[in-house]
Formats: structure tokens, sequence, C-alpha cells
């Protein structure tokens, strides 16, 4: 049996292009605003949501890394979707939220501006991105899914921070 918390991030293609009868199986996935556009996550990715915590900042650290987190016991880096994905910061709101997700042998926490609702989707129904967005700045966008009045951008948490680390690294200082 596939792993399901691979089976969105890491081959959409593999996904989408599944039999009818695996086209029909129903994937969850957990939706949140970052800024005014709603993305949307394997729900197996998402281990909990927490409310803003207190956020150790890290010198000379990735400008998307906020810093690092303890919870209950286990330090996470705490990244800033706002920034990686709009390059801006905002100041934290009520609705502000963390997601605490796992990325293979990792956990990392995730700030989003809102967690919307978690959603049933048919594994059919989830469109691969179109190809000019995927050759282009944005490769982490794997697939789109609901109805043309509200498109959700359908995330690799994988490859967001994987491309966002690589140019940070490349980078020299100043």
């Amino acid at each position: 049996m596939k792993d399901p918390v691979n089976l969105l991030a890491r081959r959409p293609r593999a996904v989408l292009d599944a039999p009818a009868q695996e086209a029909d199986t129903l994937v969850q996935l957990c939706a949140f605003f970052v800024g005014n556009e709603e993305y949307v996550l394997d729900i197996m990715r998402v281990e909990e949501i927490l409310p803003p915590q207190r956020v150790t900042p890290i010198p000379h650290a990735p400008s998307f890394v906020e810093g690092v987190l303890h919870l209950r016991g286990i330090i996470l880096p705490v990244v800033d979707l706002r920034r990686r994905l709009q390059g801006q910061e905002t100041p934290e709101t009520p609705k502000t939220r963390l997601l605490v997700c796992r990325l293979g042998t990792r956990r990392v926490a995730v700030r989003v501006d809102r967690v919307a609702e978690v959603l049933r989707v048919r594994r059919g129904d989830i469109k691969p991105a179109p190809s000019l967005v995927v050759a282009g700045r944005s490769p982490f966008v794997v697939g789109v899914c609901g109805p043309p009045d509200r498109l959700r951008l359908l995330l690799d948490l994988k490859a967001l921070l994987r491309a966002e680390l690589e140019r940070e690294s490349s980078r020299k200082p100043e």
C-alpha cells in the first residue's frame, strides 16, 4: 500500500492519472489562507493546529524562518508562509495559526493567517497545476481543486521549503 502522506505531495501526476476506481477515492485536505489566497495541504501531513506560540529567533536564519519553537520537548523550526509565498510580514491576528507538519522524518511548524476547513475531495477532482506555473517560480504548487469561483492551490510543502533553502544557501554574504 502506498504511503498516504506522499500521494499528493510527491507524485501528483500519478495520483491524477490513477485508474477510475482510485479517482473516486476521497482524500482529505487542510484548507488555509495566506493573505487572500486559499491553499490546501494533504491532511496526512498535518499533525496538529496550534494558536501562535513564543518563537525564539535564530540569527542569520533564512528570511522565511521565524525561528524555533519548543513543543512538548521537541524543537521545531517555524516557517512563515506569508513571507515565503508573498514576501511580506503581517502581524498576528486572533485567527493566526501554526500547522505542525510532518515532512518525512522531520517536523516543521508553518504559520498561516487562518485555517478554513478540512475538505473531502475526490482524487479525480484534483487537477494538475498548469505547466506554466510548475515551470515558473511555483514548482511547489502541484495541483488545483475546488469550484471555478473558489480554486484552491495544492502545495507540496517539501518542495516549497527545499526551493527556498537552496535559494538562501546560494546567496553570498554581504
